[in-house]
C-alpha cells in the first residue's frame, strides 16, 4: 500500500508520467500544429527538473522498499532529464524539416524518460526491469520514426531484435539470482556475500551485467550502436547516446556501490580497455560523422567503465560528472549534425553527414563551426571544457585504487581520439567547400536554443566544475 506522504518523494516521476499522457492527447486535438505539444513538453520536463533539484538531498526508501531516493539517484535523474530537455528543444525544427512531426514523438520521449527514472529510483531488480523495458520499447519506436527510409527501418528492427534477445539474458539472470538469495531487493541481494561464492548466482549476475553492458555499449556487446545511430533520426541518436546511457550507467553504479566486486576488478578492467580500444580505433577510419560519434560513444562507455572499475565513491561521483558533461557535448555534436543534414534527392537517405560535406563549414556558418569545435574538443578531453574534468575525475579515481596501468591506457587512447576529432575540425576550418555546396547554412531558432544550452553546460562546468557539487552536494573536491 502506497502512503500519500510517500508520493511527495516521487513527484518528478508523476510529472513525467502525466506529461507523457498529456502530450499524447494534446497531439490528437491540435492537428498539424504541434507547437502546443512542444510547449507542454518543455513545461513538463522543466517542472520535473526544478522539483528534483529543489529536493536533491532527500535520502529515503519508500513504497515497500521498492523505491530508493538519494542524492546519487537524484543527480543521475537530473542529468537524464537535462538530456531530454535539450532533445525536445532540438526536435521541433528537425521534425518539421524531415516531415515526421508526429505528436506522439514527444509522448514517446516522456515515456522513455519515465523508464529512465523508474530504473534510477528502483531498489528492486524487477522494478529495474520494468523501467528498462519501458525505455527500450520507446527507443525501438523512435529509431524507426522515419518510416519511409530503409535505414531507419533497419535501425529499428536491428535494435529491437538484439534488444529483445538481451532482455532474455537480463531476465534469466534476475531469476537465477532470485533463486539463490530468495529476494529481488538490490540491497539484500548484493549484500549477501555468501551468494557470491555460488556458481548459479555468478552465472545470474553475469547475465544481468551482459544485459546492461549491451545498453551501454561495452565490448563485445557494442556492434549494434553504429548501425542503429546512423539509421535513427539524428536527434534520437543523440538522445539514446546521452540520456539513455545515463540511466543504464546509473543502475550499474547503484549495483556496484551495493556489493563487493573488488575480486572481479581485473575482468572489468579488461572490458574497459577493450571497449576504449575498439571505440577509438574504429573511429579512426570513419568518414561519416554520425558513425564517428557512434564509435565515440562506445569509447566513452569504456571511460565510464574505468570509473566503475575503481569501485569507490570518488569514481561514482566522477562518473556522474562525466555523464553531465557528456550530455552537453555529445548531444551538442549530434544536434549540430541534425541541423546541417538534409535528405538526399530521392528522399531515402541522409545528406550532409560525411566529412567531405563538412568542408568549409566555417565559411558557410562560422558559429556552427565554432560550436562543433567546442563540442569535439570537449569530447576529446581538452581543457578547459567540461569533458576534460569528466575524464580527469574518472582517471584519477582509477589511480587512487592503484589501477595505474588502466589509467595510462585510458589516457593514451583518449589522446588517440584527438586525431579523429581534429580531422573533422580541419575539414570545417581549413578545407574549401565544394562548388555545389557553397550555399549558406542557417540553424533554426529552437535548434539554436538547444545548442546554446549545450554550449553553456560545456563551458560553465568546464570553467567552474565545482558548480556540480554546489547543485547536487554529490561531488567531492
Amino acid at each position: 500500500m502506497i502512503k500519500t506522504t510517500e508520493l511527495t518523494y516521487i513527484v518528478q516521476v508523476i510529472i513525467v508520467a502525466a506529461a507523457a499522457l498529456v502530450t499524447l492527447f494534446t497531439g490528437l486535438f491540435t492537428g498539424k500544429s504541434k507547437f502546443p505539444v512542444f510547449a507542454v513538453s518543455i513545461a513538463g520536463v522543466l517542472s520535473a527538473i526544478v522539483y528534483t533539484v529543489m529536493h536533491i538531498s532527500w535520502d529515503v526508501i519508500i513504497i515497500g522498499d521498492f523505491v530508493k531516493i538519494n542524492p546519487m539517484n537524484n543527480s543521475f535523474a537530473v542529468i537524464a532529464m537535462t538530456g531530454i530537455l535539450i532533445t525536445i528543444l532540438a526536435s521541433y525544427d528537425y521534425l518539421k524539416k524531415f516531415d515526421i512531426n508526429y505528436g506522439e514523438y514527444y509522448s514517446l520521449l516522456f515515456f522513455a524518460l519515465l523508464g529512465m527514472l523508474v530504473m534510477l529510483y528502483a531498489n528492486d531488480l524487477l522494478v529495474v526491469f520494468i523501467g528498462l523495458e519501458t525505455m527500450s520499447i520507446t527507443f525501438y519506436i523512435l529509431s524507426g520514426m522515419m518510416r519511409n527510409r530503409v535505414k531507419s527501418n533497419e535501425s529499428a528492427m536491428k535494435y529491437f531484435l538484439l534488444g529483445a534477445f538481451m532482455t532474455g539474458f537480463l531476465l534469466y539472470g534476475i531469476s537465477l539470482m532470485y533463486g539463490v538469495t530468495g529476494t529481488t531487493n538490490i540491497g539484500k541481494i548484493f549484500s549477501s556475500f555468501a551468494a557470491f561464492k555460488t556458481p548459479v548466482f555468478l552465472v545470474g549476475l553475469s547475465l544481468f551485467m551482459i544485459g546492461f553492458f549491451f545498453k551501454i555499449g561495452i565490448f563485445p556487446f557494442q556492434m549494434w550502436i553504429p548501425d542503429v545511430y546512423e539509421g535513427a533520426p539524428t536527434v534520437v541518436s543523440g538522445m539514446m547516446a546521452a540520456a539513455g546511457k545515463v540511466s543504464a550507467v546509473g543502475v550499474l553504479v547503484m549495483v556496484f556501490s551495493s556489493a563487493a566486486f573488488q575480486e572481479y576488478r581485473l575482468i572489468f578492467s579488461v572490458l574497459a580497455t577493450l571497449t576504449m580500444l575498439y571505440g577509438n580505433v574504429a573511429a579512426l577510419t570513419q568518414t561519416n560523422l554520425k558513425r564517428l560519434l557512434a564509435y565515440s560513444s562506445i569509447a566513452s562507455a569504456g571511460y565510464l567503465m574505468v570509473g566503475l572499475t575503481a569501485m569507490d565513491d570518488f569514481g561514482y561521483k566522477g562518473i556522474a560528472f562525466y555523464l553531465l558533461a557528456y550530455v552537453f557535448m555529445q548531444l551538442g555534436a549530434f544536434i549540430l549534425v541534425s541541423a546541417y543534414e538534409k535528405a538526399t534527392a530521392d528522399g531515402k537517405d541522409f545528406a550532409n553527414v560525411t566529412f567531405d560535406e563538412y568542408k568549409g563549414l566555417a565559411k558557410k556558418n562560422p558559429l556552427a563551426a565554432i560550436l562543433m569545435t567546442v563540442f569535439l574538443f570537449s569530447l576529446a578531453g581538452i581543457p578547459p571544457f567540461a569533458g576534460f574534468w569528466g575524464k580527469y575525475y574518472i582517471f584519477y579515481a582509477a589511480i587512487k585504487q592503484n589501477l595505474i596501468w588502466l589509467s595510462i591506457i585510458a589516457i593514451l587512447l583518449s589522446v588517440v581520439s584527438v586525431y579523429y576529432y581534429l580531422k573533422v575540425i580541419v575539414y570545417m576550418w581549413f578545407q574549401n567547400p565544394d562548388e555545389e555546396s557553397r550555399e549558406e547554412f542557417r540553424i533554426k531558432p529552437f535548434a539554436m536554443a538547444s545548442l546554446m544550452l549545450a554550449l553553456a553546460g560545456t563551458l560553465v562546468f568546464g570553467f567552474y566544475p565545482q558548480l556540480f557539487n554546489i547543485i547536487t552536494g554529490f561531488m567531492t573536491k
